[in-house]
């Protein structure tokens, strides 16, 4: 099972051109049987109104759950999941935040690459590590609530020191597919921090892990397969 975690800046790459059509090119030549995409747009100004979930879900020829955490006018910004197999069950959590309102989207799967179920968190959280530190509390409520297996991805704002994702992955027992090479997604002409995590229980097992050099947003992919423990 292939898992992918993208902030893609709502489609503007490093050269500073929009294009969600290359974000579709990147994501579909890596194959992955679920993403979890971060700074999502529908329909805000800045983007030229385009639905960037609606875009996605037809690019890359799979259903595509959004998640509103933020509304501006009539534009909407958040995060996303788009997924094989068939969706169980899907829920909306809204995390604690000082100022920009963050959330994360949980979506249960099944028959997902050879799965029989499978839970999956996307989050993005806030750029106070105050913040950080209560909606690690609130995710992990969450992600111990969840059936195994379970795996968690995001932009989380902090490198793998930062209190906050210390935390979520003491009260849930998760593991960090990249730990142990410890290799930076931002930014990503030059990738200098750690803030794009693929979390998962201790039933799945991580035997390939791959940050993917591209310019279509400033955060690079982060591309994880799986099997059973």
């Amino acid at each position: 099972m292939r898992i992918l975690t993208y902030n893609t800046r709502g489609s503007v790459g490093m050269d500073n051109v929009r294009s969600t059509s290359r974000i579709v090119q990147v994501v579909r030549q890596l194959t992955p049987d679920v993403v979890c995409f971060q700074e999502i747009h529908r329909r805000m100004i800045q983007s030229g109104r385009e639905d960037q979930p609606a875009l996605l879900a037809d690019g890359l020829g799979r259903p595509f759950r959004f998640q509103s955490n933020l509304s501006i006018g009539m534009g909407k910004y958040g995060i996303g999941i788009a997924y094989r197999g068939e969706l169980q069950s899907s829920q909306e959590i809204y995390l604690p935040s000082k100022t920009e309102p963050r959330g994360a989207l949980k979506v249960c799967l099944r028959d997902v690459a050879g799965f029989s179920r499978l839970t999956v968190f996307c989050t993005h959280w806030g750029l106070d590590p105050e913040e950080r530190s209560h909606q690690a509390i609130a995710l992990a409520e969450g992600v111990r609530a969840a059936g195994g297996p379970v795996i968690v991805c995001g932009d989380f704002n902090e490198d793998a020191e930062g209190e906050g994702v210390r935390s979520l992955l003491d009260l849930t027992g998760l593991k960090d597919a990249d730990a142990a090479l410890n290799r930076p997604t931002f930014i990503a002409d030059n990738p200098t921090a750690r803030i794009d995590f693929v979390m998962h229980s201790g039933d799945l097992v991580a035997r390939n892990v791959e940050v993917i050099r591209t310019l279509a947003s400033d955060h690079l992919p982060l591309l994880v397969d799986f099997e059973p423990a």
